[in-house]
């Protein structure tokens, strides 16, 4: 009878919830230490682990979780988006305009143009076709005068043709 009662008593006891919270409190310094920058091993060691047991604490759900909310919130700390920096652009102008230095201003606004994408390069598609037989015969076909000329730079007419 004593096993059926223990069975149905689920909550735990004094001696577990403080080994629980200890457990907790060495897995929250493992991870800190990790986010410090130290490794594995100088992160299992101030934590009071074994260095050899790394592996094990790092497979820990609740080491994991602290981890990847701690890195969640630092990436967002640290993250410097468009606007961000376009704000940080106008703020500048606006400083510069204050100072009455127009350079500045116009260095600012071109910076800002560049950001936002209106110096884009204006892309022009050139077409070649290189038929060396045609060419080939064609210089064939010119005098040594001819040939010349077009040395010499000298040459009136090139035979092409230009599409737009």
């Amino acid at each position: 009878m004593a096993k059926t009662r223990g069975a149905i008593n689920k909550s735990p006891t004094k001696k577990e919830r403080e080994k629980s919270a200890v457990i907790e409190a060495k897995h929250k310094v493992f991870a800190d230490t990790l986010l410090e920058g130290r490794s594995q091993s100088e992160a299992a060691r101030a934590a009071g682990y074994h260095p050899g047991s790394v592996a094990s604490v790092m497979r820990q759900e609740e080491v994991q979780t602290y981890l990847t909310a701690a890195r969640r919130e630092i990436g967002d700390l640290t993250t410097i988006r468009r606007l961000d920096v376009l704000n940080i652009f106008m703020e500048a102008i606006d400083m510069a305009r204050t100072l009455a230095d127009p350079s500045q201003m116009i260095n600012g606004a071109d910076k800002v143009a560049k950001m936002m994408g209106y110096y884009a390069p204006e892309t022009i598609k050139l077409e070649v076709e290189n038929n060396s037989k045609a060419l080939s015969s064609k210089f064939k076909a010119l005098t040594d005068a001819e040939l010349f000329e077009i040395a010499a730079g000298r040459a009136k007419v090139i035979d092409g043709e230009v599409v737009q």
